[in-house]
């Protein structure tokens, strides 16, 4: 077996050579190469089979990387950057001209991050240069949350995994639009995670920023904006009423099966030819924080089990901040919420 320090150097020589490489993060795993070999950037969307109207993340080592591939930092980034990174919030910002356009999907902003795992940061810190990395998986799919999950999801095309152990926090990054205005600072909060809105306000709030949040409606700066992302290869069900018998839901399931699309925003939806006849139900823990790591890794386990869908009962106890970033990604990943 590789050590650690095998392991990062071999994956800087691929790196290097312009190739593509999964490495590990406290979030989700990320399918990365260096944002100054476009070739490279461009084999991240072929092998994740990736549309290239899905911007990616840069991954930085430290705040000065940061300010090389963003036009305007700002005192609001760095009062940001000083307390959640290196951590799961990302920041989006005005693109400095010399990022390649097919990282940020042609738009003028950058969304860019300092993972908090150690592989991570040696690695970006050997290699020099920030790297672009989206979630390593095929799109549309299920995030990947060890190094199994990759190699896995990346067979075919045999992509080289840094083994970090299984990630900590288990869904992406919170995504922040950041804009600073002569007044005040305007915040749009562009996909939920592990940084909630209220972490981000009480930080500048002690800091002494005038902000406001805005809800931003289109939301294509950031990764995973689509309505269907996350998805299993079974049709998961999210049902809201804990008293329906499962199988009146996959009465209704077959019912309404036929009325979705094949495909959303370049995402397929899975149905069954044959219809859907089992199930298999997906539970998770009763704390948010440990419900959020085990998602993606139970999603995963349920469906290979071999039934037709995935049920997961929503409960009147999963609400409030810390549930919704939970739940952004398992109505997403969902083909149904009954």
């Amino acid at each position: 077996m590789m050590s650690p320090n095998e392991a990062l150097a071999k994956a800087k020589n691929i790196l290097d050579e312009g190739g593509v490489i999964g490495f590990p993060t406290e979030t989700v795993y990320g399918l990365a190469a260096r944002i100054d070999i476009p070739s490279a950037v461009e084999k991240i969307f072929t092998t994740k089979e990736r549309p290239f109207f899905d911007p990616l993340i840069v991954h930085v080592a430290s705040v000065e990387q940061a300010k090389k591939v963003t036009a305007y930092w700002g005192p609001a980034s760095q009062a940001l950057a000083e307390v959640f990174w290196p951590g799961p919030l990302t920041l989006v910002l005005p693109r400095d001209p010399s990022v390649n356009l097919m990282i940020t999907s042609g738009l003028e902003t950058v969304g860019i991050r300092m993972p908090n795992h150690p592989l991570a940061l040696e690695l970006l810190q050997q290699v020099g240069v920030p790297l672009a990395a989206p979630s390593a998986n095929k799109f549309g799919r299920t995030s990947p949350t060890s190094a199994s999950h990759v190699r896995v999801e990346f067979k075919n095309e045999d992509v080289f995994v840094v083994d970090g152990g299984d990630c900590q926090i288990g869904i992406e990054s919170t995504v922040l639009l950041v804009r600073h205005r002569p007044d005040k600072v305007v915040l749009s909060i562009l996909r939920r995670g592990h940084v909630l809105q209220s972490d981000i306000a009480k930080v500048l709030s002690e800091k002494g920023f005038e902000f406001e949040f805005v809800e931003q409606l289109d939301k294509r700066e950031s990764p995973g904006h689509m309505k269907h992302h996350y998805m299993p290869p079974v049709p998961l069900i999210v049902c809201t009423d804990v008293q329906r018998l499962p199988e009146d839901i996959v009465k209704e399931v077959n019912q309404k099966m036929g009325e979705l699309p094949d495909e959303i925003e370049s995402i397929k939806i899975v149905k069954p030819k044959a219809g859907i006849h089992t199930w298999s139900i997906l539970k998770l823990s009763e704390d948010p924080l440990l419900a959020t790591r085990e998602l993606y890794g139970k999603l995963r386990e349920v469906a290979i089990q071999g039934a037709d869908c995935i049920l997961f009962y929503r409960e009147s106890h999963q609400a409030g901040e810390r549930w919704e970033s939970l739940f952004d990604r398992l109505n997403k990943a969902a083909s149904l919420i009954l």
